[in-house]
């Protein structure tokens, strides 16, 4: 029976006592420009490996950026990964080897625009090997899983290359040397996108994102249950009448599944997290949003073995310091609000991704900062001790990594002639435009498409200096769907691509 649980969080400046040893420790890492994680797993040695995107160091304009830390947030080394052009990181399987394997995006190598990147490394990241996936269109990896069986890898992404409509969820299953085995687009005549996927047994992989192909809203989170040869075993979605879209999936104690998002179904124009209990069979137990005036959104969730709650990182701008805050809460079993602490300063700082610590004896939450970062944003990770099985708060200290990698150098002379990058694709909100442009002698604009044709936005780019050029556009009221954007120089096109809005 559905069960659907509403709340509205009021931020309380302290959930219970704290013995002076504990201490909550705020660690940034990176450079002079924008660095930030988007996954962060415990380690073999009872550490933090975190996966990101780096524009301070490496090859290229963008890399993969990777974090290990000890237990609370100290560095111990750090690597980036790519190529002349961009990569972004966005998620890390710890393997059974005690390596590591890395997984994203690159537009520096592959056979389409853009390809997935997987990266293996052993236990200190040095790289084993590394391979793209994709075809002559952009092809996107969000999420990797390892399976026991084999040794391989589960992958789920998007995929403009294959598949029936304007993009569709992107399902790849490797051997252990990466080799494809098999891939799977499905989705229908419009938008659909994996963001993240789960091994819930040896024979069944869960899937969960969001589609404008299915379901009775703009968008609707988007469930799949596919086996190990490619077999789609359960297709539904969650949502009413607006933009509902899931980021994380994770199993259970009792064998279902927690399924983490954002939905502005309850208030439209106002998403607020979305948090969900779905069994084997597609079916919601429960779900609870909450949120307040402002934007919340839901990331990741892990669930303690001792007393069963949830616990579960996002980004709110309804309380907190101010901009937006990592937004932290604990759920009982049964999907009720117990506390939610933020996190963050006057700036913003977005939380992504949540690990327990060894023993399931602290907790630690993956990010960006820009409120404590020593560049526009910093990776970020946060570490707690769980007292009783509960989040409390914490004396806090903050620690500043500058790291020692080195700076990003591009050759120029090798880059194409135009390279855009729009960030993030999908948007939800607002986004970013860069152009990295040999060559530009004018002024620049950036104009948004509806599949109409009609311009609905246009923003002059802003010469930031190295080539490039920026621009900030918001999204107002445009409804979810695919765009298309050109950059314009004097009434002459020099560069064009998609931009999904959810």
């Amino acid at each position: 029976m559905k069960k659907v649980i509403l709340g509205l969080y009021i931020l309380m400046s302290a959930f219970g006592s704290y013995a002076q040893s504990d201490t909550t420790y705020i660690c940034s890492y990176g450079g002079p420009q924008n660095d930030g994680f988007n996954q962060i797993k415990l380690t073999n040695d009872k550490g933090f490996i975190a996966i990101g995107t780096t524009s301070s160091f490496g090859s290229g304009n963008t890399d993969f950026y990777v974090v290990k830390t000890d237990s609370i947030g100290r560095h111990q080394w750090s690597k980036t990964y790519g190529g002349l052009q961009n990569e972004e990181g966005f998620s890390v399987a710890t393997t059974y080897d005690h390596g590591y394997a890395f997984l994203g995006f690159t537009n520096s190598f592959g056979a389409g625009g853009y390809d997935v990147l997987l990266v293996k490394t052993d236990s200190v990241g040095n790289i084993k090997w590394q391979k793209t996936y994709g075809g002559s269109d952009w092809d996107f990896g969000y999420s990797i899983k390892e399976t026991q069986m084999d040794s391989g890898f589960v992958i789920c992404g998007l995929t403009y290359s294959y598949g029936a409509g304007n993009g569709d969820v992107y399902v790849i299953k490797t051997d252990k040397s990466g080799d494809t085995l098999w891939t799977k687009a499905i989705g229908g005549a419009q938008y659909d996108i994996g963001n993240s996927v789960e091994v819930h047994s040896n024979t069944l992989y869960a899937i969960v994102g969001a589609t404008t192909s299915f379901g009775i809203g703009d968008t609707n989170t988007y469930f799949l249950e596919v086996d190990n040869k490619g077999n789609i075993k359960k297709d539904t979605t969650f949502g009413c009448t607006h933009s509902d879209c899931a980021y994380s999936i994770r199993n259970t104690l009792d064998g279902e599944y927690f399924v983490s998002g954002s939905s502005d179904s309850m208030h439209p124009g106002t998403p607020m997290t979305d948090a969900m209990k779905i069994d084997t069979l597609g079916h919601l137990n429960w779900e609870q949003f909450n949120g307040g005036a402002g934007s919340s959104i839901g990331k990741d969730v892990v669930q303690d073995a001792v007393n069963q709650s949830y616990f579960t990182v996002g980004s709110t701008n309804t309380f907190g310091a101010g901009g937006f805050d990592f937004y932290c809460a604990q759920l009982n079993v049964g999907g009720y609000f117990i506390v939610g602490p933020t996190f963050g300063g006057a700036n913003n700082d977005y939380g992504n991704s949540v690990t327990f610590g060894a023993g399931n004896k602290s907790i630690a939450y993956g990010g960006s900062t820009s409120s404590y970062a020593q560049g526009l944003f910093d990776g970020c990770i946060i570490t707690q001790r769980l007292r009783n099985d509960s989040l409390l708060s914490y004396p806090i200290v903050i620690r500043q990594y500058k790291d020692t990698l080195s700076p990003s150098a591009v050759q120029e002379q090798n880059l194409p002639e135009s390279d855009v990058k729009v960030f993030p694709n999908p948007m939800q909100s607002e986004g970013a435009i860069l152009v990295q442009q040999q060559g530009i002698k004018g002024s620049c604009l950036f104009n948004l498409y509806d599949v109409l044709g009609h311009c609905v936005i246009s923003e002059a780019l802003k010469n930031i200096g190295h080539n490039q050029s920026t621009c900030n556009i918001e999204r107002n009221n445009l409804p979810s769907g695919t765009y298309i954007y050109k950059i314009i120089e004097a009434d002459a096109k020099i560069a064009t691509g998609k931009l999904l809005i959810l």
